[in-house]
């Protein structure tokens, strides 16, 4: 499965598997295993927050993807949130075509609607689209805007 998340292809997977244990496993097997990988990362990715979590972590990492014939430079947009006893956790992860105020946009309104709520702080690097989008979707402070209180 690490492999397949790596970006792998299905047909290298089994290459590899053959080659490093003997076995050799179908790109149709592979598949079927990557299909059963998505439905528990899907579940993970839209669960529901119950908690409050004043403290939100957020940046974006830039990966490549395939799509439509071609490698792209993508966003992976993620979310991490702390609970009030410390616990930290991942609330979520997005993929866009950039770091902008609409993917940031989006990832907030998604996460609103599946319960994020109690948010007092963010902490984010000051990337204007993700200010402004924190600040419509929390009033949250950020510590190097000038609204944040000292």
């Amino acid at each position: 499965m690490e492999m397949v998340v790596q970006g792998v292809s299905t047909r290298k997977v089994s290459a590899i598997t053959e080659e490093l244990c003997g076995a050799s496993f179908s790109k149709s097997t592979v598949s079927a295993l990557c299909a059963g990988l998505d439905a528990r990362v899907r579940a993970f990715n839209e669960r529901r927050l119950e908690d409050e979590y004043p403290f939100v972590l957020v940046d974006a990492l830039f990966i490549k993807s395939r799509g439509e014939d071609r490698v792209v430079s993508r966003a992976a947009l993620v979310v991490s949130g702390i609970r009030g006893d410390g616990y930290r956790e991942i609330l979520g992860v997005k993929i866009g075509d950039t770091e902008s105020f609409a993917t940031w946009d989006e990832s907030f309104r998604w996460l609103k609607g599946r319960g994020l709520k109690g948010v007092t702080f963010v902490v984010s690097d000051d990337h204007g689209g993700l200010i402004q989008a924190v600040a419509k979707h929390f009033g949250a402070g950020w510590p190097n805007s000038p609204s944040a209180s000292p």
